[in-house]
C-alpha cells in the first residue's frame, strides 16, 4: 500500500468520526478499500426491494467518473433520493482512486418522497414502512453544510497530492468549458439556432462592464456552441470568428476608459497565441483567459479606480455559493462593515446584498438551463441556506419560482 493511501486512510477516519458521515476509500476499479463509519438500513432495504434491477452501484460509477473529470468535489443525489459526494484522488498525473461520502438527507424523512422512489423502482409495498421508518436514521444535515463537508473533503484529499491541486483546477475549467459548449451543440440540433452574433456579443459585452466573471464565462460558453455549431467543426474559420468577438470587446475596453495601448497588446498577443491553437478545446481556453482579463480591466475603469471594491467584488464573484456577508467581505478587504457598505453602493450602484444576489440568481438560471440538478442541490450549490429560502428569493428577481422558470425554457 503506498504511502499515500495510508495517510489518506487515517485522514479518511478522523472525517468519518468528526462529521457522522460515511466515507469509503475505494481503489481505480472502484472497489472498497477501506469504510468508516455506518451503514443504513435504508440504504440495505432500497437495495433488498430494488433486487437485481438496483441502480445503486452504477450511479455510485458514474458519479465518481463524474468526479474524476471535473478534478473537484462532485455532488449528486442516488436513486434512493439521498445525497452524497465524491472526490478522485490523484498522484503524479496518475489517477489513484476516489472518495466516496455519504448518504445525508437533506430534508426530513418524507413519506411522498419515499413512495416516489418505491414506484419509480418498482418496490414492494412490504417495504412502505421498512423504507420511512429507516429514512430518519440517515445523517439530516443542512444544504450549507454539506457543501462545505464537500469541500472540507475535497481539501483533505487533495492537500496530501502536492503539485496537482492548480493542474486538476485547469482541467476542470477545461473540462467544464467543454461540456458546456458539447450540450450547447447538442441543443442546437434540435432546435433551430439563430445566427446572428451581434446580439450576443452586446450581451457578453455588458457582462464584461458589470464586472460578471461568471456570467460571462457561461455566456461565451454558450456563444462558442454557436459557433462551432455554424462553422462545421472547421478551426480556421472558428478562429476568424473568435477574432472577430475579441475585435467587438476590444471596442468595448476602449469605450470604459482603458488605455488605448493597453487594448492593443492585449489584442495583438491574443491574435498570435491563437494562430498557434492546435484544436478546439486549446483555442476555447484561450478565449476564456483572455475575456477574464478584458473584464477584470474593464470593470476596474468602471468602478472608479477602487482597488478596494475592485477586490470584493472578485471575491464574492469566486466565493458567492459560500456563507458570504458584508462583514465577511469587509474583513477580506479590511474595512469596517459600515464603511465598507457606503463605499460598495457608491461605486456599484447598488447594496452589498442585492449584488451578491443578483450574482446567484444569475448563475441559478444557467444552472435551471443546463443542468438537471434537484431544486434543493440548487440552493446547495449556491449558498442559499435553504431550498425554500433560494426559491423566495428567486422569485423577487424574477417573478416566478424556480420551478416555474425550468418549466418556461
Amino acid at each position: 500500500m503506498s504511502e499515500l493511501i495510508e495517510k489518506l486512510q487515517l485522514n479518511l477516519q478522523t472525517y468519518a468520526n468528526a462529521t457522522n458521515v460515511t466515507v469509503q476509500l475505494l481503489d481505480e476499479n472502484n472497489n472498497v478499500i477501506a469504510w468508516y463509519g455506518p451503514t443504513y438500513e435504508y440504504c440495505r432495504c432500497f437495495q433488498e426491494g430494488s433486487g437485481r434491477y438496483c441502480p445503486c452501484d452504477k450511479t455510485h460509477s458514474d458519479s465518481c467518473a463524474q468526479a474524476r473529470s471535473l478534478g473537484d468535489a462532485y455532488i449528486y443525489l442516488c436513486p434512493a433520493g439521498l445525497t452524497h459526494f465524491v472526490v478522485s484522488v490523484f498522484k503524479d498525473n496518475s489517477f489513484q482512486g476516489s472518495v466516496l461520502a455519504g448518504p445525508i438527507a437533506l430534508e426530513f424523512p418524507d413519506m411522498e418522497n419515499v413512495e416516489d422512489v418505491m414506484r419509480k423502482f418498482n418496490i414492494s409495498l412490504e417495504y412502505r414502512r421498512k423504507l420511512y421508518t429507516s429514512s430518519s436514521s440517515v445523517p439530516l444535515i443542512e444544504p450549507f453544510q454539506a457543501r462545505h463537508l464537500s469541500k472540507l473533503l475535497f481539501l483533505l484529499v487533495t492537500n496530501l497530492m502536492a503539485g496537482e491541486t492548480e493542474r486538476r483546477m485547469e482541467a476542470q475549467k477545461k473540462s467544464m468549458q467543454q461540456a458546456h459548449i458539447g450540450e450547447f451543440i447538442r441543443l442546437a440540433k434540435e432546435e433551430p439556432v439563430n445566427t446572428s452574433y451581434y446580439a450576443d456579443e452586446r450581451r457578453l459585452a455588458n457582462f464584461m462592464l458589470s464586472g460578471d466573471l461568471e456570467g460571462a464565462r457561461a455566456y461565451l460558453n454558450d456563444m462558442l456552441g454557436k459557433i462551432y455549431f455554424t462553422s462545421g467543426n472547421n478551426l480556421d474559420i472558428i478562429k476568424v470568428r473568435c477574432l472577430e468577438l475579441i475585435s467587438t470587446l476590444s471596442h468595448t475596453m476602449y469605450d470604459a476608459g482603458v488605455n488605448e495601448e493597453t487594448v492593443y497588446e492585449m489584442t495583438d498577443k491574443y491574435m498570435r497565441d491563437s494562430s498557434n491553437a492546435k484544436d478546439l478545446t486549446e483555442l476555447s481556453y484561450l478565449l476564456m483567459e483572455t475575456l477574464e482579463l478584458f473584464t477584470n480591466l474593464t470593470f476596474s475603469e468602471r468602478v472608479g479606480g477602487s482597488e478596494l471594491i475592485r477586490k470584493a467584488v472578485a471575491y464574492m464573484s469566486k466565493y458567492y455559493n459560500q456563507d458570504l456577508t458584508l462583514s465577511s467581505v469587509a474583513r477580506h478587504v479590511a474595512l469596517n462593515p459600515s464603511y465598507f457598505s457606503n463605499l460598495f453602493k457608491k461605486e456599484t450602484g447598488t447594496n452589498f446584498s442585492t449584488y451578491l444576489s443578483n450574482i446567484r440568481i444569475e448563475n441559478a438560471k444557467l444552472l435551471l438551463k443546463d443542468s438537471n440538478l434537484a431544486l434543493s442541490e440548487i440552493a446547495l450549490e449556491l449558498g442559499f441556506e435553504s431550498q425554500s429560502y433560494f426559491s423566495k428569493v428567486f422569485k423577487e428577481h424574477e417573478g416566478l419560482t424556480p420551478r416555474q422558470y425550468r418549466q418556461q425554457l
